[in-house]
């Protein structure tokens, strides 16, 4: 087992404890967790106190004695977002090695300290890497197919982990992918940045109708929409049908946060929006300035590119 005084970040307990880091900061602020500070006022939790508090909880120490085994083992070593791990997640993702893929997204999770690090760092390459084996022919659909469902399946369970015991949020965002465009990686990616600041999210999917996604507006009463835009069937269509659903947004006071890679500059100055990211630290920045403080979840028991 490693030192006593290894000290770890909130992220790291989290994903070992399987909370949401929100959930650790909460604990340590009422003083179960006992932790100390950065100069930057970061929490920093030794390892030893986060065995005994996992103990007493009746939380699974398993994955938190491999971390301090890791990090007290220069062999071994933490991972880290660099190219020889988005190497191993493709080459697992082509040959189909699922139970490698999904190891290696949460080893992405640790190292990238959470959804924004993991997404804009391993997933957006390693997609980048499949899509491109695709158009070059050295993959064919069914492995990119495949790949997608993997990541889909390992994000939704990331989700799962940091949402299950937060039970009242109060700040609602929505996201959805518009009218023919079928990618929803990318909504999940956002669900899941927005979920680890607090935010209650309800994902509509993709190829959703601008139409039925004001109605959802009108319905739910979110405080933001995070529309992500990857693939549009005609261009002037979709500038009026945005239009139409960007008035009842307005009129509703929801701010819209637009990605994807099919919105390219020239369009975007036909439509009006609160923001734009084409990476998941901009929405994560965007949505952390419209969150109040007061809209943190409180948890009664246990848990875990646009």
């Amino acid at each position: 087992m490693a030192n006593r005084e290894t000290l770890l970040k909130t992220q790291q307990v989290a994903t070992a404890l399987g909370v949401g880091v929100s959930t650790i900061k909460r604990w340590v602020d009422a003083g179960e967790l006992k932790a100390t500070r950065t100069v930057g006022k970061h929490r920093l939790i030794s390892l030893s106190e986060a065995l005994r508090f996992a103990g007493k909880a009746g939380h699974s120490t398993a994955a938190l004695e491999l971390l301090g085994l890791e990090l007290a083992n220069p062999i071994l070593g933490m991972p880290h977002i660099d190219q020889d791990l988005c190497d191993r997640l493709v080459e697992a993702l082509r040959q189909g090695r699922s139970t490698d893929a999904r190891q290696l997204i949460h080893q992405g999770y640790i190292a990238g300290e959470g959804a924004v690090g993991l997404s804009d760092n391993l997933i957006r390459p390693v997609m980048e890497q499949i899509g491109h084996g695709w158009m070059m022919g050295s993959l064919d659909v069914f492995q990119e197919h495949e790949a997608t469902q993997v990541l889909i399946s390992t994000i939704t369970e990331l989700i799962i982990q940091v949402t299950k015991t937060q039970l009242d949020r109060n700040c609602l965002a929505i996201g959805a992918a518009p009218e023919g465009d079928h990618y929803s990686l990318a909504g999940l990616l956002g669900q899941l940045v927005l979920c680890e600041q607090g935010w209650e999210v309800r994902n509509l999917g993709s190829n959703l109708p601008l139409r039925s996604l004001a109605l959802a507006v009108e319905e739910y009463r979110p405080r933001m929409v995070f529309l992500s835009v990857s693939y549009i069937t005609d261009t002037d269509s979709f500038i009026t049908e945005y239009g139409l659903f960007y008035e009842v947004a307005s009129r509703m006071d929801v701010a819209v946060m637009l990605g994807g890679r099919a919105l390219w500059s020239d369009l975007r100055t036909k439509l009006v929006y609160a923001s734009f990211g084409d990476r998941m630290a901009h929405l994560a920045e965007f949505a952390r300035r419209l969150l109040p403080s007061s809209a943190s979840p409180r948890v009664a028991s246990q848990s875990s590119a646009i």
